[in-house]
């Protein structure tokens, strides 16, 4: 068995999405101040690196994380490799998209923008693409990019058809060592009530 890490690591110096907050982190006990254990407090946006958005991030009426199914995070996925900064139905025509799936975007392969904290990915889903998933009933959607949507040219429109359609997103993701395309998927959000996201521990399992 083969365990690949497609997180990103949490620390001060990452990228944060502009406007969310950046991750800090300060020392509440140490050893060095003379206590017996070491005990943090840390900061962070519920999108914070690779994260799960629940429905209600984009929509008014939509569900808080506890009720996305777990079962939406774990089992069965296929990396699909679509080195492209725009993701359109016909480049996903190719690999016969099936019911039930939880689908996974790689279009960093060679890992450019994971190397260089700087830059975000721009990589994101065409609304062709998102009612092909939509018409194909996949379970998850994830991107190796800080969003599904480029925000920049579109309001949201991306996100809210597919969280209305019950599809999961897993955004942040770093793909450039899945170099295969079935794994066992593991991205279980933290069991935090009543938000909109959450970030989580993804890693491909595989056998």
């Amino acid at each position: 068995m083969k365990i690949i890490d497609i997180s990103q690591r949490i620390c001060p110096e990452m990228l944060v999405y502009p406007g969310d907050p950046c991750f800090r982190s300060s020392a509440v006990c140490s050893f060095e101040g003379g206590g017996e254990c070491a005990v943090s407090e840390i900061v962070m946006g519920t999108h914070c690196g690779t994260h799960v958005d629940a429905p209600s991030h984009m929509l008014r009426d939509g569900d808080a994380l506890e009720y996305v199914p777990l079962e939406r995070f774990f089992g069965p996925c296929r990396v699909l490799t679509v080195a492209a900064s725009v993701i359109t139905k016909e480049m996903l025509l190719e690999y016969h998209v099936q019911s039930g799936e939880r689908i996974l975007l790689r279009t960093d392969p060679d890992g450019i923008y994971a190397a260089d904290n700087k830059v975000c990915n721009p990589a994101a889903l065409s609304m062709s693409a998102v009612q092909h998933l939509i018409d194909c009933n996949v379970q998850l959607i994830g991107i190796d990019s800080p969003t599904v949507e480029d925000m920049e040219v579109s309001e949201g429109e991306i996100h809210r058809a597919l969280l209305r359609a019950g599809i999961a997103i897993l955004e942040g993701l770093q793909m450039e060592k899945a170099t295969g395309e079935h794994y066992l998927l593991s991205a279980l959000p933290l069991a935090l009530y009543g938000e909109n996201g959450s970030p989580c521990r993804a890693v491909l399992v595989e056998e």
